[in-house]
């Protein structure tokens, strides 16, 4: 029966590791702003502003100035601007949210948005991972890349609770 509880307390023991190994990766901030890291996570409904560093070589590490909720969805036939009228250089402005085409009349009108506006002077790409609402792990998703002062939309036709962004680079043009 010894023998029991220790193999017990073991597995308990291993599972609570993975579980926190597991939150550890997925690092949601919650004091701005944050120290400059390589990967963040962020909810559903967030206006985000991210100030980018360059490492060496074109590679970026961030740190995460501030997350606001976003109360409702956006609109695509409002073409409303979301951003800084005045940006700050160096920053990535981001607005993680459900939005939703024809006023909403159908669950196919329904989509979730990534918008982003890169303030930095070079354009820049990066990767993400997702969690859709109906899955309990995250996967990687294919982006676009971010140019200077331009809007740029992720979207996609599921709910997603969670994005993880990372890995931002100088865009290469080739």
């Amino acid at each position: 029966m010894n023998e029991m509880r220790k193999l017990t307390l073991i597995l308990i023991i291993g599972l609570l590791s993975f579980n926190i190994q597991g939150q550890e990766k997925r690092k949601i901030p919650d004091k701005f702003p944050t120290e400059f890291h390589s990967s963040f996570t962020f909810p559903l409904g967030s206006k985000i502003m991210l100030e980018l560093k360059e490492r060496k070589d074109g590679k970026y590490e961030y740190r995460v100035l501030s997350v606001d909720k976003i109360e409702g969805y956006y609109s695509f036939e409002s073409g409303e601007n979301l951003f800084e009228l005045k940006p700050n250089e160096n920053t990535v402005e981001i607005l993680f949210m459900g939005a939703f085409y024809n006023e909403g009349k159908e669950d196919k009108d329904w989509k979730t948005l990534l918008m982003m506006r890169n303030n930095l002077k070079t354009p820049i790409n990066y990767k993400a991972d997702i969690k859709y609402y109906f899955k309990e792990e995250f996967e990687n998703t294919s982006i676009v890349g971010a140019f200077p002062n331009v809007k740029t939309n992720e979207i996609w036709a599921h709910k997603i609770d969670f994005i993880t962004l990372y890995d931002f680079v100088d865009l290469k043009m080739e």
